[in-house]
C-alpha cells in the first residue's frame, strides 16, 4: 500500500459499497469477499487459454479444435452473483468508484512479466458517447500504476457500430464483430516493438470480443503474443 493510498484510507474509512457498514481493508464486507469466486482459487480448475471452468486444468476441447488467436487468458472472477452486481452498476449506472474497487480486488491475481502493453478493448464513439467512458479503460487505469506496464487505449478502434455481445447467441457473436476493429496509424510504431500484449475486458463469455482484437493486431503483427484479460469470466459451453 502507497503512502497517499494510506493517508486515503485515514481520510475516507473504508465502507462496504453494498451495506454500507464500516469495513477493515476493502469497500466491500466480508460476508461479499467470500462470494467471489475466482478461477485462481485453489478448489477452481480452468482452462488455460480462455479460462473456461474445468474439472481438471489444461486446456479445454473447444481451444483444442479451435484455438482463438490469443495464447492466455487471466482472469479476475467467474461472472455471478456479487461480481455481476457490482459490474453491472458499475456499467450501466454510472458507478465509476466500482470499476476502481473492482480492479483492485482483481489486481492482487493478474501475472504482468513479459506484458510490454495493455490495451482496453475499445467501444464505438456512438456507445461511447452514450454511456460517457470505456469500461475497460477504467478497470485498466485502476490495475497499473504510472510506473508499470503502459496503457495503449486507442492503438484499437471500434470502426463498426455492432449489436452489444450479451444480446446475441455464441453463433451471432462470431459474425457481429467482423471487421470492427482496426489498428490506429498512430500507433504502429508502438505495438511494432512489443512483444507480448494484453487486451482487457470486463465480461468474457465466449472471447469472441478479446479474439477479434486480437486477430486484428496478430494480422498486422504476426510476431505479437497475446494475452486476454478480463475481469470477469462468464461459463460459456
Amino acid at each position: 500500500m502507497t503512502q497517499f493510498e494510506s493517508f486515503e484510507k485515514w481520510l475516507f474509512p473504508p465502507q462496504c459499497v453494498l451495506s454500507g457498514q464500516p469495513t477493515q481493508d476493502w469497500d466491500l464486507a466480508d460476508v461479499y469477499l467470500q462470494k467471489l469466486s475466482r478461477p485462481s482459487d485453489a478448489n477452481q480448475k480452468s482452462c488455460f487459454v480462455c479460462a473456461e471452468p474445468l474439472a481438471v486444468d489444461g486446456i479445454c476441447g473447444r481451444c483444442l479444435q479451435t484455438p482463438p488467436v490469443f495464447e492466455q487468458t487471466q482472469a479476475g472472477f467467474y461472472y455471478t452473483s456479487v461480481v455481476q452486481d457490482l459490474i453491472h452498476s458499475f456499467k450501466y449506472e454510472q458507478q465509476l468508484h466500482l470499476g476502481r474497487l473492482l480492479a483492485q480486488l482483481w489486481r492482487p491475481q493478474l501475472v504482468m512479466t513479459g506484458i510490454d502493453a495493455i490495451l482496453p478493448v475499445p467501444l464505438h464513439r456512438d456507445r461511447l458517447l452514450e454511456r460517457g467512458f470505456n469500461q475497460a479503460l477504467e478497470l485498466a487505469n485502476g490495475l497499473v500504476g504510472d510506473d508499470e506496464v503502459p496503457i495503449l487505449p486507442f492503438a484499437i478502434q471500434r470502426i463498426k457500430p455492432t449489436v452489444a455481445q450479451a444480446l446475441l447467441n455464441a453463433q451471432q457473436r462470431q459474425h457481429n464483430l467482423d471487421g470492427a476493429f482496426a489498428v490506429n496509424p498512430k500507433a504502429e510504431s508502438v505495438l511494432s516493438a512489443c512483444q507480448q500484449v494484453a487486451i482487457l475486458d470486463d465480461v468474457m463469455t465466449t472471447g469472441s470480443t478479446l479474439n477479434q482484437v486480437a486477430l486484428t493486431l496478430k494480422t498486422k503483427f504476426p510476431h505479437l503474443k497475446i494475452q486476454a484479460w478480463a475481469l470477469a469470466r462468464a461459463k460459456s459451453h
